[in-house]
């Protein structure tokens, strides 16, 4: 008799890296870090249950949202840096991002835990609910990492569930 788990696990870093690693096609390092505040600038992935409950939230910070979308888009180096300059995502950078962290939803199914999905992207620059903004910054089950793409530089994430 198995008894299902009410809520999803934190990704393991290996699982993080190596889906990272793998959908980018360049080798990713992983590091301890602080935690990326749930800010304007920012770029805040909501991941539900098939019942529309939020489980986890992923904040990823504007420099690194645009440098995992430029490594999804093999896009040049200089002109990421250029757009991280600007403070300006565009559409592709952010929809390539979105990509990334859609696919993300994957390492929270596991055996025995609720079916999680993504189900809004927000940022940057957009305000997010207030639950959501409570998520990202709760203490506890939280993964803070930069990831360190080669040829591109560092993204901070922080994964939390609940």
């Amino acid at each position: 008799m198995s008894t299902a788990l009410q809520s999803s696990p934190l990704p393991s870093r290996a699982a993080l890296r190596s889906l990272v690693e793998d959908l980018v096609g360049r080798t990713v390092d992983l590091f301890d870090a602080d935690s990326v505040p749930s800010a304007p600038s920012n770029v805040v992935a909501v991941y539900v249950t098939d019942q529309l409950t939020m489980t986890a939230v992923a904040v990823v910070d504007f420099a690194g949202a645009a440098r995992i979308g430029g490594a999804l888009g093999m896009l040049p180096r200089g002109g990421v840096d250029d757009v991280i300059d600007e403070g300006q995502l565009s559409e592709m950078l952010r929809d390539n991002c979105y990509e990334v962290l859609n696919v993300l939803a994957a390492t929270f199914n596991v055996g025995g835990a609720p079916h999680v999905r993504l189900y809004e992207m927000y940022g940057p620059n957009a305000s997010l609910p207030s639950d959501v903004a409570q998520l990202a910054n709760l203490v506890g089950s939280r993964l803070d990492v930069r990831l360190s793409i080669t040829g591109y530089g560092d993204a901070h994430v922080s994964v939390v569930v609940r």
